[in-house]
């Protein structure tokens, strides 16, 4: 069970001590007390500062052995040099688990070589202390405690963000926590995020060991430079592909990234081939691409695993759905050409200028019921299709209100305004009857809204269910890997 795990203790803390805080706000170590306070983190905090009185409401303390407990996670945000002396005075004190921001590590190069890292392994093993870092984030856990909606542990993340079942472990502190400023453009959830900086101690392998039985982890993402356990990698993410879906964006192989990496972590990237070879083997979905990566978490985090990969297309413009469907194909996708006896069931509602071959385009059309409702519906009681992306879920009534803003249009127009409860309740009507279908015939449905993300009618949209795109690309691309999971997973099952 994870809660055996020893990295538990580093997600679930009830004290917490902090080197480097101040109340200017300008250290990262004020940062993340900030970030607890934002998130309600209801341990104890304790500031330890030399001259300080308190931090942040906090009182301070001189050294970590005038604490009144031994606090079950330490925090150091100070320069590198400094750490081997706090890591002894954390292991006098009873310590046993330390995050270390601070960088200035393994990552310095040329002249600047040093053996600090040595120095904090010699220290940590003299006291039987773990650490994460040097030079991560901290970590982030969203089921914290009582799992209460507003309440987690967090000393990496500056938003709220919802509670969801993707946890994330990384080798780079910006994909682990930057990826979330934006929660309001992104419908996924998160669960955990470990910042691993450059491994001195723990490394991925551990995470993901953790991940592996966790109850509130059913998608794993990593951010990857290098692998220090290459064989026990493999071994453990070959065991979870088979229950749990894990997807990796690996940096590394050309020349540019390579110079990058070792300056950055001082990590010695491999060759790229060798990694491809890796999560080909082990059933990891990868992608090179930060918004692709997020698309593939969302559409399986909401449990979508299509039972094959024919896909449906319905649009109300032909270009979009061209290029859907030539994309599909050539990710691997098949955008069968439907039957007959489809195709003449949905010409019997479609407009005389339609086409009904898959993707199945009805042209400009507000008869809004029959193409939320009654073309998807169609398609998915066919068994002709294993998923559908649908394009121009538009709000024709937020581009309306719009419209009205010019006087002399609002004083000629024959529409007027609808209240938000109106089209609350039309989203609903729309949405509720295709979100129980999909569920019913096992059919995933995709939506795909050229406005803006955070527009009324996208937020409506999003609200009643709907797994919400701005443009045709990313949901092909996104559905194509998870079907390869989907394939990979199947063939596992027999062998």
């Amino acid at each position: 069970m994870s809660e055996t795990h020893f990295l538990d203790g580093f997600l679930n803390p009830k004290s917490v001590a902090f080197y480097g805080a101040n109340n200017k706000g300008s250290s990262l170590a004020a940062i993340q007390i900030m970030n607890l306070i934002k998130s309600n983190y209801d341990g104890n905090i304790y500031p330890i500062h030399l001259k300080l009185d308190s931090v942040m409401g906090y009182k301070a303390y001189k050294s970590i052995a005038e604490l009144p407990e031994i606090p079950e996670l330490v925090v150091i945000v100070l320069s590198a040099k400094l750490v081997p002396q706090i890591f002894e005075e954390c292991g006098e004190k009873g310590v046993r688990r330390i995050i270390v921001i601070s960088g200035g590590f393994r990552e310095l190069i040329g002249s600047r070589k040093n053996t600090l890292t040595k120095e904090l392994n010699a220290i940590s093993n003299k006291y039987n202390m773990r650490f994460i870092g040097p030079n991560c984030l901290g970590v982030f856990n969203n089921w914290y405690g009582t799992n209460q909606e507003n309440l987690a542990f967090n000393t990496s993340i500056w938003e709220h963000i919802k509670k969801g079942n993707f946890s994330i472990a990384s080798q780079s502190g910006t994909l682990s926590s930057h990826i979330w400023f934006d929660p309001e453009s992104v419908d996924l959830g998160l669960s955990k995020s470990i910042s691993v900086g450059n491994e001195a101690n723990i490394d991925l392998v551990d995470c993901i060991e953790y991940f592996k039985d966790d109850k509130d982890t059913s998608v794993i993402g990593l951010y990857v430079e290098e692998l220090k356990r290459g064989k026990k990698f493999m071994e453990l993410a070959s065991e979870i592909t088979k229950k749990k879906p894990i997807i990796a964006i690996y940096v590394g192989g050309s020349e540019a990234g390579n110079r990058a990496l070792k300056s950055h972590t001082g990590s010695l990237a491999g060759n790229a081939k060798i990694f491809d070879a890796i999560f080909k083997e082990t059933g990891i979905i990868q992608t090179d691409y930060v918004q692709e990566f997020l698309d593939i978490a969302l559409i399986l985090s909401r449990g979508i695993f299509p039972k094959g990969n024919r896909l449906g297309i319905i649009t109300n413009s032909g270009g979009p759905g061209a290029m859907a469907a030539n994309n599909a194909e050539k990710k691997g996708l098949i955008v069968p050409e439907l039957s007959e006896s489809l195709q003449t069931q949905l010409m019997e509602i479609l407009p005389l200028n339609a086409s009904a071959r898959n993707p199945v385009d009805c042209a400009f059309d507000m008869n809004l019921p029959y193409f939320y409702i009654t073309l998807p519906e169609i398609l998915m009681k066919s068994g002709e299709i294993d998923m559908i992306i649908q394009y121009g879920v538009v709000g024709f009534q937020d581009v309306l209100d719009d419209y009205l803003k010019y006087e002399k249009i609002a004083k000629h127009a024959d529409f007027h305004h609808q209240p938000a409860e109106v089209m609350d309740s039309l989203a609903q009507k729309l949405l509720q009857p295709t979100m129980k279908n999909s569920e019913k015939y096992s059919i995933p449905i995709l939506y795909v809204n050229p406005m803006s993300f955070t527009s009324p009618w996208s937020k409506r949209l999003r609200k009643n269910g709907a797994l919400l795109f701005k443009l045709w690309d990313r949901p092909v691309n996104a559905l194509a890997k998870v079907c390869e999971y989907v394939d990979y997973k199947n063939r596992s099952k027999k062998t």
